[in-house]
């Protein structure tokens, strides 16, 4: 069974934010770190990666670590009650990282697969955002405290350079790009071939809304798709939390929000360097006919539902219905996925790569559900809803560029 650790450390990082010069130079203080270390592991396990963090930072001669701080932060959350799934965002860390003096907020997580991996991502709490990222080899025995060492060691040099960890950190992102491993919450893409098609009410689209229309000439360029959406088990692996209403590790993650699924993103993108984001509502639908490959059915795959969807009763595990023209599951049906745009008119002129409309109060989700009707399952068929709305008919998939 995968277990999760997540650590939090308060930290400041001297490579991103006074580059070339050096933390505690020019009678300037040393920045402060704050460690915090929480999971499913026993304390002894936690203890001693968390400590082998501190004794990295330490050993970088620039960093003033502060007492452990895991009781004060825990209190904290609790206190103020971050999210009613238990999630607390990068914002959250940040606001946490002020009230305890820290200047950046690195979060590390620690994933029990195949071994032990250990992402992480360093938030500067100024700006509320991810700045730098690393990633870990894997460490094929949790009980063998060298290896956990040396990979503590490895994140804190890529994080910071020039610390006691093995190799020095590598590019912008801080991301070890020779180790290829797949991360376990990865999706399994496919790649969409660019080409031109008509969006909205097509012929075939029989009892189409208004807001449908105009249809118009749309122009894709490549990218790659999800095969299946999102699931339970791949949001478990990053978020620690699984707010849906239906358990189950293969079916499809649901009650959660557009802004939930950024902070996904987010924290995927962190630990593996790459650049996974929600599909535009015109890559969706384009993928959602298939593509370069279509052959314009009413739903995605078919012209009769059943063979493509689930769309009355309850969620069920992903791609156990037929996929469509482009070998992608469940884009009819099962749960709705949201898209990154604001929710708009369509334009009546021919369109390249479109985003959508500029602003809104709510963002495209597009798909059918497990309790639609038909009519909504079809591929032009579009809803909206605000940011913040979660329902157990809402998820997502992703796309990479």
């Amino acid at each position: 069974m995968r277990r999760h650790i997540f650590i939090s450390i308060c930290a400041m990082v001297m490579a991103l934010l006074m580059p070339g010069k050096v933390i505690g130079q020019d009678n300037k203080p040393a920045l402060k770190i704050a460690v915090y270390a929480t999971g499913n592991v026993s304390e002894g396990h936690k203890s001693y990666i968390a400590n082998a963090v501190e004794h990295a930072l330490i050993s970088t001669g620039n960093l003033q670590v502060l007492p452990r701080q895991g009781a004060v932060i825990e209190q904290l959350i609790k206190e103020r009650q971050y999210q009613r799934t238990g999630n607390v965002t990068d914002a959250d860390i940040s606001k946490l990282g002020v009230e305890l003096g820290a200047d950046l907020v690195c979060v590390v997580e620690v994933i029990e697969f195949l071994g032990l991996e250990i992402n992480a991502r360093t938030i500067k709490v100024a700006e509320n955002r991810a700045v730098r990222s690393a990633r870990s080899d894997l460490v094929n025995d949790m009980n063998n405290k060298d290896q956990m060492r040396k990979a503590a060691e490895d994140i804190v040099n890529q994080l910071v350079g020039g610390g006691s960890g093995r190799r020095p950190a590598v590019g912008n992102s801080g991301v070890n790009r020779n180790n290829t491993q797949r991360h376990p919450a990865e999706p399994e893409m496919v790649a969409v071939d660019g080409g031109t098609f008509w969006m909205g009410c097509s012929s075939e689209q029989q009892g189409c809304n208004s807001d449908e229309s105009p249809l118009h000439s749309v122009t894709i360029s490549s990218f790659q798709m999800a095969k299946y959406e999102v699931t339970q088990a791949q949001w478990k692996l990053i978020m620690g939390n699984n707010p849906s209403n239906f358990k189950g590790d293969n079916l499809p993650v649901e009650t959660v929000s557009w802004n939930d699924a950024q902070e996904f993103i987010s924290r995927l993108n962190a630990a593996t360097g790459k650049h996974y984001r929600l599909p535009t509502e015109a890559e969706w639908e384009y993928a959602a006919r298939g593509g370069n490959k279509t052959q314009n059915y009413t739903y995605s795959g078919s012209h009769d539902l059943n063979n493509v969807g689930w769309f009355t009763g309850t969620t069920h595990p992903v791609g156990t219905k037929l996929p469509n023209e482009l070998g992608i599951y469940d884009m009819s049906g099962n749960v709705r996925e949201w898209c990154s745009d604001w929710y708009g008119t369509y334009p009546a002129s021919a369109q390249h790569d479109p985003m959508g409309a500029s602003s809104g109060s709510y963002r495209v989700n597009r798909g059918g559900d497990w309790h639609n009707l038909a009519t909504s399952c079809r591929v032009a068929d579009r809803r909206c809803n605000s940011p913040g709305f979660r329902s157990n008919y809402l998820g997502f998939r992703l796309v990479l560029p």
